[in-house]
């Protein structure tokens, strides 16, 4: 096992460390090897923890003039936040660094390449599907060069650098004074936290100048704009809420929750929002005791009359 077989490089403008191995293998477990095949313990946030080398005969894809970046994605979860906050930066640092890298080819561990705001962001950052080497296909390769990237961050707890990070790549120039105020609904998912009084909610929103918005219909360029622009957001917690990397300093967040039990709450939402300098609000459901076996994917009441106290708290 080797510990490190090759430069360990740590950025500055995004926070990742690189690992690059010259004539090295990898395969679609996540893990690197050296040219005679000898693992390198290079800890990622993800990954298998397999020590054992590997058989250089046994690769039977070859890329000899080819440099491959590789990036390791959640294997059991292709969540727009994941995708965002995991994948998205690394991706970010490769097409930032192209020139200098000179990476010809991208290998996905685990992960696949299918969503429409996946293809969208690799053709923003500059990469065509034919540079796309699929892990399903190929189980294991070598190349002239791997080019690992690791995120230095946990993406659970993203920071300010991180979040910057994810917004200059789709907003070059950010509204001077947001303006609008927007509502996420959930009410097109099949994943459940619909709102059960979705109505209602709107015409209580409608009359203080919300629009209601379908997220998963906008790209994400569009997402993007629209985010950096609003000024206030009501939303059920869900992927939609991982757009608040792109609100200005200030922005107005209020998150409902669909379970009473505060310990049940998911802190991403909230802790993006203190990295960014937003204000966000949780809330919980309303008629709790009307909904049984209620889990992170029950469907819920809106607290209206609690949504109206934290309205007049901003002075709306």
């Amino acid at each position: 096992m080797n510990d490190t077989n090759g430069p360990l490089i740590q950025t500055g403008d995004v926070p990742v460390t690189l690992l690059r191995v010259e004539a090295g293998y990898t395969n679609n477990k996540g893990e690197v090897y050296d040219k005679n095949g000898v693992f390198i313990n290079f800890p990622r946030e993800l990954g298998s923890k397999q020590r054992a080398n590997i058989d250089p005969a046994s690769v039977k894809r070859q890329f000899k003039q080819k440099r491959v970046g590789c990036v390791v994605q959640e294997r059991r979860n292709y969540s727009y936040y994941h995708w965002t906050y995991e994948t998205l930066p690394k991706l970010i640092y490769l097409s930032k660094n192209k020139k200098e890298l000179g990476v010809d080819k991208l290998y996905f561990h685990f992960g696949r390449i299918g969503h429409p705001y996946q293809r969208e962001a690799l053709r923003r950052l500059g990469f065509n599907r034919w540079q796309i080497l699929d892990a399903k296909k190929i189980e294991s390769l070598k190349a002239k060069e791997i080019v690992v990237v690791r995120l230095n961050e946990s993406r659970l707890k993203p920071s300010f650098q991180l979040c910057q990070t994810i917004k200059s790549a789709f907003v070059q120039q950010p509204v001077q004074r947001p303006y609008r105020k927007i509502y996420l609904t959930r009410d097109h998912v099949k994943t459940g936290r619909k709102l059960i009084n979705e109505f209602e909610l709107r015409d209580l929103l409608v009359s203080y100048g919300f629009q209601t918005i379908v997220a998963d219909n906008l790209t994400v360029a569009a997402q993007a704009r629209l985010f950096n622009e609003s000024e206030y957001i009501v939303s059920p917690h869900g992927a939609a809420l991982a757009n608040i990397a792109f609100c200005e300093p200030g922005t107005k967040v209020l998150e409902l929750f669909n379970q009473a039990d505060r310990s049940t709450w998911s802190p991403l939402y909230s802790t993006i929002a203190q990295a960014c300098n937003l204000e966000l609000v949780p809330v919980a459901p309303a008629h709790t005791k009307e909904i049984s076996a209620s889990n992170h994917r029950s469907n819920f009441y809106a607290d209206l009359n609690a949504i109206k106290r934290v309205f007049a708290h901003w002075r709306l």
